[in-house]
């Protein structure tokens, strides 16, 4: 119903009568009164007037369902949102609701993590409404051995979508899933899925993207939209942004295969043709990265000669 009342203010010039409004969503004028206290306690500034009405002002700076979903024009991503003030970990809620059954598309944000977390254990910062924390279910039916390239689908996507709102920032990727901006780490990504033998059951591809950060809140290797640019960015455009860009690259996917990805991903890479330097049971490697597998693998040509592929862990440029 808030929602339903937040389009009616929306889409109305001027106020809105309790009485249209009582009429139009078949509530009470008691029950207007407390739904628009608890939108003004979310954040949203709504006008009251006697004998005329409401009147929409502003939203909160939020990624509040009804806001990340007006004017979205996604099919799926996005359809369902979640949202949390705070939560432990927006891949821990995620999962549990795509093994509660929830579709393709279901999209957790919270203003804030506690318990945020990167690939390998590692900790991510996520101070409240600085930055982009989410984690969306994916359903895609495909064999195991291809689920690595939705990691590199997701970072062409963000990579692509941060440009589009902030076309300074030129985002480029590390193998196989931070975005850089000006050699500092701007954005992670984290996949888990449940799988079976032959079929991925589903994944959840969590994101954390440093937007408004200060530099106190940043570690020395990472940046910010902000810190780079030196303004503030609105954060749910660049979240429908990153929803949208995300939905056409993975729809593309499906229907013809990685090789899109695959070419979009070289494009924006800021591995291949480096020196990097991998450990392997506890022995390093350095070599030049020269390649892109059709798995996703990364195919790094060592001193001797020899072509390894690297499938998972860590690389340093």
């Amino acid at each position: 119903m808030q929602t339903r009342i937040l389009r009616a203010l929306r889409i109305h010039e001027g106020y809105l009568s309790g009485e249209e409004i009582s009429r139009a969503l078949n509530i009470s004028r008691a029950a207007i009164w407390k739904y628009m206290d608890h939108l003004r306690a979310l954040g949203y500034e709504i006008e009251a007037f006697p004998h005329r009405g409401y009147r929409f002002v502003s939203a909160p700076d939020k990624l509040l369902p009804f806001e990340v979903q007006h004017g979205l024009g996604t099919r799926k991503f996005g359809c369902d949102v979640h949202h949390f003030e705070s939560v432990a970990s927006t891949m821990d809620e995620a999962f549990r609701l795509a093994l509660e059954g929830y579709p393709e598309g279901t999209v957790v944000v919270a203003e804030s993590q506690t318990k945020g977390r990167g690939r390998m254990g590692r900790h991510w910062s996520s101070p409240k409404g600085r930055g982009i924390y989410f984690s969306l279910i994916l359903r895609p039916g495909i064999p195991p051995s291809q689920a690595s390239l939705l990691t590199l689908a997701a970072a062409v996507a963000l990579s692509e979508a941060i440009e589009t709102v902030v076309p300074q920032a030129q985002a480029r990727i590390k193998w196989p899933n931070d975005l850089l901006v000006g050699g500092k780490k701007l954005c992670g990504i984290l996949t888990e899925l449940r799988a079976e033998t032959d079929r991925v059951q589903f994944v959840v591809v969590g994101v954390g993207i440093n937007v408004n950060n200060t530099a106190p809140q940043l570690l020395p290797e990472a940046t910010s939209l902000r810190a780079e640019t030196g303004v503030s960015w609105p954060r749910l455009l660049i979240f429908q942004q990153v929803l949208r860009t995300f939905e056409k690259i993975y729809m593309a996917f499906l229907r013809h295969g990685p090789g899109a990805v695959l070419e979009g991903w070289k494009a924006r890479s800021a591995t291949l043709g480096c020196r990097v330097r991998f450990t392997e049971r506890g022995v390093a490697f350095v070599g030049v990265a020269e390649a892109l597998a059709d798995d996703g693998g990364l195919m790094v040509r060592l001193p001797d000669g020899k072509l390894v592929k690297r499938v998972a862990g860590d690389v340093l440029l």
